[in-house]
């Protein structure tokens, strides 16, 4: 727990609070440039990274050995380059369309020590995997994860934008001035549509990672964040809008499991 809060300072850049006046505080130029720089660079390694292994791949002949060795470096690229993307997007969908609420925070890289943790789990699943296990694998999981991470980034994104300064990475206990509902576009269908793409996103990533046991866990923890904050986020929201239950009704939440776990949780309270 100890490494964890040190990791997540890290992520935060408290270190660099004291050094000058342009890392004074999460709205400060200097934090916000040096992550763009970070997540940009990051990036465009990755995307190089694919081309370059897939040159590699496509244009020598290489024994099986060698063969899982490229193969799983490119997953690993392919997801370098999806998870610095979508928080690079955070960042650009909020400056864009939120640019009230605009922080280095907006990146997203803090997130939480759960989703920290998460991470780190998964890159030790995979390095275990790439040591002992290369043999293992299946094109078409990797294949579908790419998809999902593809409509679960594009709904995520979508969602905030549509929400509009009615967006905000954090939950808000209290009715702002320019809080309204939104029941247009993708919150017709969906009442909590950034969640449904980034519940999706997440356990995608780990497909094309091809950690299975990852895999289960990332499905699991998102489920009981996610169980338990619209369930609380839901009960502020009755509070601020008339129209809300209404709205529940014909909506749905689209993640599995939550809509039974907060009903279950209703009943025990009762």
């Amino acid at each position: 727990s100890k490494q964890l809060s040190l990791v997540q300072s890290f992520l935060s850049l408290e270190r660099w609070s004291g050094t000058s006046p342009q890392f004074a505080s999460d709205k400060c130029n200097g934090r916000v440039a040096l992550v763009a720089a970070v997540l940009g660079t990051f990036l465009g390694f990755h995307i190089a990274s694919i081309f370059a292994l897939l040159i590699v791949h496509q244009g020598a002949l290489i024994s099986d050995k060698w063969h899982d060795v490229l193969r799983m470096l490119l997953q690993l690229a392919a997801y370098g380059a999806i998870l610095c993307t979508f928080h690079l997007l955070e960042f650009f969908v909020t400056a864009v369309y939120i640019p009230k609420e605009l922080s280095a925070d907006s990146f997203m890289v803090n997130h939480s020590k759960v989703y920290t943790a998460a991470a780190l789990i998964s890159w030790v699943e995979f390095a275990i995997r790439f040591i002992f296990f290369r043999q293992y694998y299946d094109n078409r999981v990797v294949a579908a994860g790419l998809a999902i991470c593809v409509i679960g980034q594009g709904l995520r994104s979508t969602a905030m934008a549509q929400c509009g300064e009615s967006f905000n990475h954090y939950i808000q206990r209290d009715k702002k001035e320019n809080h309204r509902l939104i029941t247009t576009g993708v919150y017709s269908i969906l009442r909590h549509p950034s969640y449904v793409g980034f519940y999706y996103w997440a356990v995608a990533t780990q497909m094309v990672l091809g950690n299975p046991l990852s895999g289960l866990l990332y499905s699991f923890a998102a489920y009981r964040f996610f169980a338990r904050r619209i369930g609380y986020e839901e009960e502020l929201l009755v509070g601020m809008f008339e129209e809300y239950e209404d709205y529940m009704n014909r909506t749905y939440i689209g993640i599995p499991f939550v809509s039974w776990s907060i009903n279950r949780n209703k009943k025990k309270r009762l």
